[in-house]
């Protein structure tokens, strides 16, 4: 069975024309792959609306097809998590016979690097003899721990999912299979979507439009599919109430185009605005001043969106800048552990007693709301020891003991845990119970953030004792990084009464009233390029080279920024801000 393309620039009813066809097929129990978890929530909302009931049928993204397909023959593996499969690849370096990168291998950020490759070269479907020299042994090795586990990773799920598709008959029972919200194939989606196309329907929605800038990155995609739909190719042209003011439709129209459009431009009348302030705190206050006033004019808070090329970039001076103006806004992504307040205070604690920290990690931790102490009395405790220049571990614990004339519990809690996960356990609710008590629920936005912190530093400790489960060792220092880079859920964007501040890829796919797009400016958007691992561009192309299913050549890194930028600025219905800083912070001028 052909599969189905359908393309067409920004609002062009894609998504629609694919959500329709999908509600069309529900008595055949369809299959919609969206572009992230929260938009499947998103996605049953609109469904819901359009139908009223959905019964049958399957939302989810990419990864819950490939584990559908992968655990329902009954032999699948446990799957590591991203903590765990840290520790595997940690494994593999110390296990790996290396000559050229047995120096880099004792570097901090050498592991993180190694996975990012295993991940490109897995999803290539690449085997270790594929691969030459120093980077074999790594990924032999590594694949290697995993046998020895008796586990899968994320790709290896992915894999087992292809493979069995293209073998087993009954991997797949005939469902429609509809797809939206990606640019990109690795090879197992590619592999994925061939074997599905010879079993099933499978329509994909994708922006597209020939001979045009913007969608330069998606070409070889488009190509690819095209070639498998063999013919079946839908092009649709733009909506014409798409947007509500036509200076929108036309920028869509203009934006990254060489020859300007047949029509001529209108009047912006408001529908296209440009911000701009000194510094990124100036530029934010801006932002937050237009917010309110669209507030007060009647625009729902979850109908404006504020677009960031980075959320760490922009994080601190938005939370001053909005909070002072006490705007109701939520991020949509997530946070390490330790850069919460709960994580780093749990973290210093750990710290201090696995790896004989300092004075300064105890004391981070006593002078946090999580230790139960009063802030004077650790100020004052913390003062004694200053003055009289005590550092070591042993030292900073005996002389605080004595100044308190009673022990700490949390230092023996930590110190006789049979088990890092048990210590990690016992202290994340002991710093719950200390901040919160347990006479009322905590309903502030700090309280909220902390019960999310407390989850993930759980889930870490399961974590942890699954790995060991598996016959994985784990040592302190091991326990410490998995739990310091524990994902924590922000809030949700798109929550009633809430502004979302996303950045580009999630923006990508949704739409709304009003949008704020900040970063621009030079260094800023377009964005350097993401780390590349251990293969550089000539061994992908060289990789490439030897057989048409590998695909680990990346787009061009500022095509790729100019698609992101034109669907950021095509998502507003209504209104479009443009933000830009004119200055640094400290006031020197800066590109546009």
């Amino acid at each position: 069975m052909p599969l189905t393309l359908i393309v067409g620039p920004a609002n062009a009813g894609k998504v629609a024309l694919l959500l329709n066809s999908y509600l069309a097929d529900r008595d055949r129990s369809p299959v919609l792959v969206v572009p992230s978890r929260a938009d499947v929530d998103r996605v049953e909302r609109d469904l819901l609306g359009r139908a009223g009931a959905l019964v049958g049928g399957f939302i989810g993204t990419f990864d819950d097809l490939f584990t559908q397909i992968a655990r329902s023959d009954g032999t699948a593996k446990p799957l590591l998590s991203e903590a765990q499969r840290r520790l595997a690849a940690r494994a593999a370096c110390a296990r790996a016979r290396l000559s050229r990168l047995a120096r880099s291998a004792q570097l901090a950020g050498f592991v993180d690097a190694l996975i990012e490759t295993v991940a490109e070269v897995e999803s290539a479907l690449l085997e270790p003899d594929d691969l030459g020299g120093d980077l074999a042994q790594l990924y032999r090795a590594y694949r290697q721990e995993l046998s020895r586990l008796g586990a899968w990773d994320r790709d290896g799920e992915r894999r087992y999912a292809v493979e069995r598709l293209t073998r087993d008959l009954d991997a797949w029972d005939g469902r429609p299979v509809y797809v939206y919200g990606f640019e990109e194939l690795t090879a197992l989606q590619w592999a994925l979507v061939e074997a599905l196309a010879a079993r099933a329907e499978v329509t994909i929605a994708l922006p597209y439009e020939p001979r045009r800038a913007a969608f330069a990155a998606l070409e070889r995609t488009v190509a690819d599919l095209a070639r498998l739909a063999d013919g079946r190719l839908r092009v649709l042209t733009p909506l014409p109430d798409a947007y509500s003011h036509p200076a929108l439709s036309y920028l869509e129209r203009a934006l990254f185009r060489e020859e300007e459009p047949s029509s001529p431009p209108p009047a912006l009348g408001g529908a296209v605005r440009f911000l701009e302030a000194a510094g990124t705190r100036g530029a934010l206050e801006l932002v937050a001043d237009e917010i309110m006033t669209l507030l007060r004019s009647g625009v729902a808070a979850e109908e404006i969106a504020v677009v960031c090329p980075s959320l760490d970039r922009y994080r601190a001076a938005l939370e001053t800048a909005f909070s002072a103006l006490a705007l109701p806004y939520a991020w949509e992504g997530h946070l390490r552990l330790g850069q919460t307040p709960f994580g780093r205070a749990l973290v210093s604690l750990l710290r201090f007693v696995w790896l004989e920290g300092g004075r300064g990690d105890l004391y981070a931790f006593m002078r946090s709301p999580y230790s139960g102490l009063r802030r004077d009395h650790v100020d004052f405790l913390e003062g004694r020891l200053r003055g009289r220049a005590v550092r070591s571990r042993q030292a900073v614990e005996e002389e605080t003991v004595r100044l308190r004339g009673q022990p700490l519990p949390f230092l023996d809690a930590v110190a006789q845990a049979p088990s890092p996960a048990l210590a990690v356990r016992t202290m994340a609710a002991f710093m719950l119970r200390q901040a919160y008590g347990t006479a009322a629920p905590p309903a502030t936005e700090a309280a909220s953030l902390d019960l999310r912190a407390y989850e993930a530093a759980t889930r870490a400790a399961q974590e942890m004792e699954d790995w060991v489960s598996l016959g994985g060792s784990l040592e302190p220092g091991d326990a410490l990084s998995l739990l310091e880079r524990a994902p924590v859920a922000l809030a949700l964007g798109g929550a009633p009464g809430r502004v979302p501040v996303l950045d580009l890829m999630r923006a990508r796919a949704r739409r709304y009233e009003v949008v704020f797009v900040l970063g621009l400016e030079e260094g800023v958007l377009p964005r350097r390029g993401d780390s590349c691992g251990l293969l550089d561009e000539d061994t992908r192309r060289w990789l490439e080279g030897r057989a048409p299913s590998i695909r680990l050549r990346r787009s061009d890194p500022v095509a790729r920024e100019r698609y992101l930028f034109y669907a950021a600025c095509t998502r507003a219905r209504s209104r479009l801000y443009l933000v830009r800083e004119a200055a640094t912070d400290d006031g020197g001028p800066r590109q546009p």
